[in-house]
């Protein structure tokens, strides 16, 4: 029996109806399932490969109006009351031999961000200066956004390089965080 792959697909429209995402997954294989709810929707492909191409392809395109999340949903079977994918999900894509994200002592606070800022942007934008590790926004607060690298040295070039920068039309504030046991978040001064 071949397995199926699911994809979330979220920042939808509410109005959203279902030949609106076979239409926008038109080019990514056979689509198994639909599952619509408020604001995202579940959509499960025939093909992995398509799937994470799908994935690569068209996350933060425009769909119907919005700029839109796509990305590999935790697990492959079909569920009907899943809920979305936490936003430090780090979906495989291509290549099978990526390390999944992780947390490090080497980690910037991003403050003033976008409310359009996946993730996936800040990581990337990010990654001009050094391995990123992970990275996550808006999570614990609007409009913050936090980024972990491999190394220290790379931590502090992103804030002597990267801080009141423009991402996404908005200025950015980048500061250090000292990492704690009880995970207080308090600026460190380089």
């Amino acid at each position: 029996m071949p397995s199926s792959y699911t994809v979330y697909l979220g920042k939808i429209p509410s109005d959203t109806q279902e030949q609106d995402i076979k239409k926008f997954f038109k080019n990514y294989g056979k689509l198994l399932d639909i599952i619509i709810k408020k604001g995202y929707s579940f959509v499960e492909f025939e093909d992995r490969r398509k799937a994470e191409e799908a994935c690569d392809d068209l996350n933060s395109r425009d769909f119907l109006g919005n700029r839109c999340v796509v990305q590999l949903a935790k697990g492959s079977n079909r569920t009907k009351n899943r809920s979305p994918p936490r936003s430090d999900y780090c979906p495989s894509t291509a290549s099978h031999t990526r390390i999944r994200p992780y947390n490090t002592e080497n980690r910037v606070v991003v403050d003033n961000l976008s409310t359009r800022t996946t993730w996936r942007e800040l990581k990337d934008y990010f990654r001009r200066v050094g391995e990123v590790t992970f990275a996550d926004a808006h999570r614990y607060q609007e409009r913050q956004g936090i980024v972990d690298f491999a190394r220290r040295s790379e931590m502090r070039s992103a804030v002597k390089r990267l801080d009141n920068t423009d991402l996404d039309g908005r200025r950015i504030r980048v500061t250090c965080q000292k990492r704690s046991r009880s995970r207080s978040r308090s600026p460190v001064r380089l």
